[in-house]
């Protein structure tokens, strides 16, 4: 869960793959519930801005990411326009994704995904990091 390298001497992000090895690195094994926003620039640089929100439910309500995620495309287009995110829920718990988990990954995709492009969503469990799919 330590990166070694500065995050402006990190290699950039630009794959799936490099995306799911950065939120290893950076979130690691999960502690609590709550989300991870990594902001990249158009050529897969990360910002230096980590954002973690905690207090998040178990299931999403329906629109109620919308407006937190009008807020992110708004600071992207400031700080690295044309970039993108990287989202992450942190939860307890197994590798196997669940119904809420699932939910999360439709109310991250639809909020997020209809305003910027979307590098690697994620779960972070209990041994590790996998792909939530929408």
């Amino acid at each position: 869960m330590t990166m070694t390298l500065n995050i402006k001497d990190a290699p950039r992000v630009t794959t799936v793959e490099q995306a799911r090895a950065r939120v290893f690195d950076l979130v690691g094994h999960a502690i609590r519930r709550q989300l991870w926003l990594m902001l990249l620039d158009a050529h897969g640089q990360q910002l230096s801005l980590l954002i973690p929100l905690d207090g998040i439910p178990l299931r999403p309500e329906p629109g109620s990411v919308r407006p937190f995620a009008v807020r992110i495309n708004d600071l992207l287009a400031q700080e690295a326009p044309g970039g993108s995110i990287i989202v992450t829920l942190e939860r307890p718990g197994t590798a196997a994704l669940t119904a809420p988990d699932q939910a999360w990954a439709a109310e991250l995709a639809e909020s997020f995904g209809k305003l910027m492009r979307i590098t690697g969503l994620f779960v972070a469990h209990d041994d590790g990091v996998v792909v939530l799919r929408p």
